[in-house]
């Protein structure tokens, strides 16, 4: 798993806003957060999501929870629709979650 490294990285200076990017064959892409409320929410760029979509098929959907707390109810939704796994990395604790479609 070492896309975990790159994506930790990036949520390091994203911080205090949730960073999101997307894992293709194991590689971390970054993408830019276009939420209107960052520090709480994420929206991926639909173009950084066609850029890593050109490069593969998706594995993986990665964002941050800067001041910790569990997968919220609506990233879970949000995960299912997607029909992939999502990792969320809870800063304060370094932990990975893991929600499954």
């Amino acid at each position: 798993m070492m896309f975990k490294t790159a994506a930790k990285e990036h949520a390091l200076e994203e911080a205090p806003k949730e960073s999101c990017g997307i894992v293709v064959d194991d590689i971390y892409y970054p993408c830019n957060n276009i939420s209107d409320t960052p520090k709480d929410n994420f929206a991926i760029h639909p173009k950084d999501f066609l850029k890593a979509r050109s490069k593969g098929k998706l594995q993986y959907i990665v964002h941050s929870h800067p001041e910790g707390g569990d997968a919220s109810e609506p990233d879970r939704k949000a995960c299912k629709a997607t029909k992939i796994q999502w990792y969320v990395y809870l800063l304060p604790k370094d932990i990975w979650q893991i929600i499954n479609p």
